[in-house]
């Protein structure tokens, strides 16, 4: 990733959590009251499970790039092999009958190290073992989202595509060329996972992983060859870039009611409706605190609206097809809410993140 000037150093923490605090005017009003929502159920763990995490272009012995075997379709849809060779997937089930796929993806990758997950489970350090081709031996969490819906069996256990993002290498700051063309790699790839079987699709993401989701539902509900399917999307802190209107963001901050005292929390406005004109069997649930990721930037999570005109203050939504709530946690906490919160607000962070997930999934199957 490349940033210039307010850059590399600011941003070494950007969506992956080291985030300082705003720099903003201290708010005149106290926070705002919302009424409450439904609580979380809460979920047991899964188990632990190690991977092997594969590039989607890979280094050959003579160093040249190549497209890895069953990964065709990224470099296929156009984007250079330096921004794909960053990818790295691990197919965590793999059955030949699908009745389900389930893809799971991290935030961007900033800094030299890893970047842990509260969705995919890996740690910070995933990374450590990564070489030209592959990365062995890549724990995920068992109190991760993705392996604790792999326990609970919602999905047909030995029936479900189960696949895990590291590194989506979705750079907030690249071009629009570059990331139409990342979309659209993971686009065709999960389609090629499909099968006549096929009935569901779930997506999860944080951060730019929660971007990233969206987009890839965009597509897969625009494709009127996959109509009988159910797409389910989760989206945790979801960044999408403001100033190239990606997913329709625009330069009005909607604020986020429940902020801490002193924050300037918010989240930039969207009309997902006019994103999303097929909205049959879509099912969305937007998790988000609105957190400026790194002063100054203006990189922060987006928020959908009804009517029209964007609100100044945001509420809590439920439009049958899209589900919005707002929390007070802090972008990094929101993305890892099992490390990054102080341990005697883990357990609300977790219920109001991965646990609110599930609840709203588990009312959906």
């Amino acid at each position: 990733m490349k940033l210039w000037n307010v850059g590399a150093l600011v941003l070494v923490g950007i969506l992956t959590g080291c985030a300082p605090p705003e720099l903003e005017a201290l708010p005149a009003e106290p926070e705002a009251a919302l009424d409450s929502q439904s609580q979380a159920l809460s979920y047991p763990n899964g188990s632990s499970r190690t991977v092997v995490s594969r590039r989607v272009v890979y280094k050959n012995a003579s160093g040249g790039y190549q497209a890895a075997a069953g990964f065709e379709q990224f470099r296929a849809a156009g984007a250079s092999d330096g921004t794909l060779h960053t990818i790295r997937i691990a197919q965590v089930e793999a059955p030949s009958v699908r009745e389900a796929i389930v893809f799971m993806t991290a935030g961007q990758k900033i800094s030299s190290s890893g970047h842990s997950s509260g969705v995919t489970g890996q740690s910070s350090n995933w990374d450590a073992s990564c070489d030209g081709v592959s990365c062995a031996n890549v724990v995920l969490d068992g109190r991760s989202l993705a392996m604790k819906l792999h326990a609970l069996g919602w999905f047909p256990p030995g029936r479900t595509h189960l696949s895990v993002v590291n590194d989506n290498n979705f750079d907030h700051l690249f071009d629009s060329d570059t990331k139409q063309r990342i979309v659209n790699g993971f686009v065709h790839w999960l389609q090629a996972q499909v099968r006549p079987e096929t009935r569901s699709i779930y997506l999860a993401g944080s951060s730019r992983g929660g971007c990233l989701v969206m987009r890839i539902a965009q597509a897969l509900r625009a494709n009127t060859a996959l109509d009988g399917i159910n797409v389910y999307v989760s989206s945790l802190d979801g960044v999408c870039r403001n100033s190239q209107g990606e997913l329709g963001t625009f330069d009005t901050k909607v604020n986020n009611p429940v902020r801490p005292w002193g924050t300037f929390y918010g989240a930039w406005a969207t009309n997902l409706s006019a994103q999303f004109p097929r909205r049959d069997r879509l099912h969305m649930y937007q998790v988000v605190g609105g957190q400026e990721v790194a002063p100054a930037t203006g990189i922060r999570a987006f928020s959908g609206y009804a009517g029209a005109t964007p609100p100044s203050t945001g509420s809590h939504l439920d439009w049958g097809w899209y589900k919005q709530t707002w929390v007070k946690w802090q972008h990094k906490e929101i993305g890892n809410p099992y490390t990054d919160p102080s341990t005697s607000e883990q357990p609300l962070a977790v219920s109001e993140t991965i646990d609110a997930q599930l609840t709203w999934l588990d009312g959906l199957l």
